[in-house]
């Protein structure tokens, strides 16, 4: 997937392919979170908020471009691919809209965005090349119907005979752009700058229990629930979208830790590397009970002693809750995790061991996505990178570093981009990347002139000595 940003917040321009990895370096207030919180948005608007009601003259007007016959729906080729174009532009019209949501609350009025992505053309692309082996693989996943027919000029989409009490006539081609929103575009997680503070509140976070408790009383016991969320929706209100759902993820964490995640569940040589390396730099185990959120270092599995509250816990634990949390009780394949500064109050040891466990992430199939002032990160990933260079016999000499053949990664599979101010505008530039790794040389300078600065005072400070 290509995006295109024009004009979104302290972001000029920006143009970047999201890869298996995706890499966003550069210096502060140059637009990296911009970037980041304007794709999650995207995601999740595309994913979860397109509703057929919003849709409904372009829907009802390609209805009548179609031939309907019991569940089966005609449509040419040369339509089909209008819709889609028409679709699609009315959800980026829409979505600009939703932006300074998703900014927090930042006036419409003073923004002048662009916003556009490529999976649109990319499907018109197998459409127009009339690839019909192609196109027939894109839609063999959909458990509501089947592709039935294709030609070079129109396809035919049966619908399955238990969809016909589901569905009404006018909705199955709005079922069939559902699908493509499903197909093409992953469920994205983020796990934002912010996540230290809203760990520490859990259920709590910013509500006056009184106001809550006068609602419920004053409500009908069937409505009880969506009027909490009304209120907690209007609570939030003045926080960027990927905050308030990273604190609606803490408030529900109970019910998460109910679920087990593919990573969990399969306990294949890789899965059982993410565990093993998710409890190293955690350091321990996380409770979720009424009391709240209580953390027990060293635990792995019983727990006897030694918890205490998160409030009390050190920085790096709060900050690596909600990574825990996903990765043990909600990922699945084909996800796309967005950490905006995954160092956040990491010591260098366990900043080494994030970049080889987003590595260990990208080959269990799911998409990373990270923004980032950590060269520790960075340069992992490129050691991880140069590993796939190398033989599985050849990596087992760095078995005592912490290697095996599972943290080889295909460079093909990163994009790495700097953010970078020129001319006076926020812009990404793509950074070089080859099987020799990332070259991300925005942390070369400071770190050459630390070094130099260095030498010179203890120079000076030898010189003296000496007097």
């Amino acid at each position: 997937m290509k995006i295109s940003l024009k004009n979104v917040g302290m972001l000029d321009e920006a143009n970047f392919e999201v890869g298996d990895l995706t890499i966003i370096c550069g210096e502060n207030n140059t637009g990296k979170t911009y970037a980041t919180y304007s794709l999650y948005g995207y995601l999740d608007f595309i994913k979860n908020n397109v509703d057929n009601i919003l849709y409904h003259n372009i829907l009802e007007e390609y209805n009548q471009k179609m031939e309907i016959e019991n569940l089966n729906i005609t449509i040419s080729i040369t339509n089909f691919e209008k819709f889609l174009i028409d679709i699609f532009d009315k959800i980026f019209q829409k979505y600009i809209f939703k932006i300074p949501d998703v900014l927090a609350g930042i006036d419409i009025n003073f923004l002048k965005i662009n916003f556009k992505d490529d999976t649109v053309d990319a499907i018109l692309g197998i459409l127009r090349r009339r690839d019909m082996d192609c196109i027939k693989t894109y839609f063999q996943h959909s458990l509501l119907f089947v592709l039935s027919y294709i030609d070079s000029e129109k396809v035919t989409f049966t619908f399955k005979k238990n969809m016909r009490n589901i569905f009404e006539v006018d909705t199955y081609l709005f079922a069939i752009f559902d699908y493509i929103c499903k197909q093409s575009y992953p469920d994205a997680f983020i796990i934002s700058a912010e996540r230290t503070g809203a760990s520490m509140f859990y259920k709590e976070l910013d509500v006056n229990k009184n106001e809550i408790v006068e609602q419920i009383s004053m409500a009908d016991t069937k409505n009880i629930q969506s009027i909490v969320s009304e209120l907690m929706r209007m609570r939030y209100s003045r926080y960027p979208k990927p905050v308030k759902d990273n604190i609606y993820f803490i408030r529900f964490l109970d019910e998460i830790a109910k679920n087990k995640s593919f990573i969990a569940e399969d306990k294949n040589e890789l899965n059982t590397e993410i565990l093993g390396l998710l409890f190293k730099i955690v350091g321990g185990k996380y409770i979720v009970s009424d009391e709240g959120i209580k953390f027990a270092p060293g635990a792995k599995q019983r727990i006897t002693k030694g918890k205490f509250a998160i409030q009390r816990a050190s920085s790096s634990v709060r900050s690596l809750l909600m990574l825990n949390y996903y990765i043990l009780h909600r990922v699945s394949k084909n996800d796309i995790l967005m950490i905006d500064e995954p160092e956040l109050n990491l010591h260098p040891n366990n900043q080494i061991l994030i970049g080889r466990l987003i590595a260990l992430l990208v080959n269990a199939g799911i998409k990373v996505f990270i923004t980032t002032h950590s060269d520790y990160i960075v340069r992992e990933i490129s050691n991880c990178i140069i590993l796939n260079n190398l033989e599985n016999e050849q990596i087992t000499k760095f078995k005592k570093n912490g290697y095996s053949k599972e943290y080889k990664l295909d460079s093909k599979k990163v994009r790495a981009y700097l953010a970078k101010n020129t001319k006076g505008k926020n812009m990404l530039n793509p950074v070089k990347i080859n099987e020799r790794g990332i070259f991300m040389e925005t942390f070369d300078d400071p770190i050459d002139t630390q070094n130099e600065n260095q030498e010179l005072i203890f120079t000076e400070f030898l010189n003296s000595s000496k007097k």
